[in-house]
């Protein structure tokens, strides 16, 4: 029950009720994906962008964001669209670009479809402030509670859509994606 509470305050703290709240524009942050390739948001205007935040030590709801790229890998493969996956750690400490290039390798992530990124832990939070990403950590420092929303940005960057990881996400998300270019909030 107080998980589920927890989780209720961490959606609503969201903004899955209205317009993402003013923060700082992320646009320039550096990450560094599964190559080892330094990037920014701001580098990946000119495509649609599916965005999700996870932890490589998460046991709950994490396992299956990674299962729900890996499917849409799959179908925006099979429909040659042009969007971007992409997944940052939400645990920057202990998910270093080592780690994510390993989680990108077992999760069979193609880089030019689906990058998995880390960076500093400066970096990280910024960029999950700007999406109003929040977290719980548990005693061993794992965040195991956080907000599972999947994002997608549109051709300038700018948000589109938000959507709740659910059992119909890779539907939600292709039904999303040709809607992108009338985004109604900006990064």
């Amino acid at each position: 029950m107080a998980r589920m509470l927890w989780m209720l305050i961490l959606l609503l703290g969201a903004g899955l009720c209205g317009p993402a709240s003013a923060a700082p524009n992320p646009a320039a942050v550096k990450l560094v994906d599964q190559r080892g390739v330094v990037f920014s948001l701001e580098s990946l205007h000119g495509r649609p962008v599916i965005l999700t935040f996870v932890a490589t030590r998460c046991t709950d709801a994490c396992p299956i964001a990674n299962a729900t790229f890996q499917r849409l890998q799959g179908r925006l493969r099979a429909a040659r669209a042009d969007a971007l996956l992409l997944t940052v750690t939400l645990d920057p400490a202990y998910d270093t670009p080592f780690v994510m290039s390993r989680e990108a390798r077992m999760m069979g992530a193609d880089p030019r479809t689906w990058r998995m990124a880390s960076g500093t832990a400066s970096n990280v939070r910024a960029v999950m402030r700007a999406f109003d990403v929040v977290t719980q950590v548990d005693r061993s420092g794992v965040p195991d509670v956080h907000s599972t929303l999947i994002y997608i940005l549109d051709r300038r960057g700018r948000l589109a859509k938000r959507l709740l990881l659910s059992t119909d996400t890779v539907n939600e998300v292709l039904t999303a994606l040709p809607r992108t270019t009338a985004a109604r909030s900006s990064l």
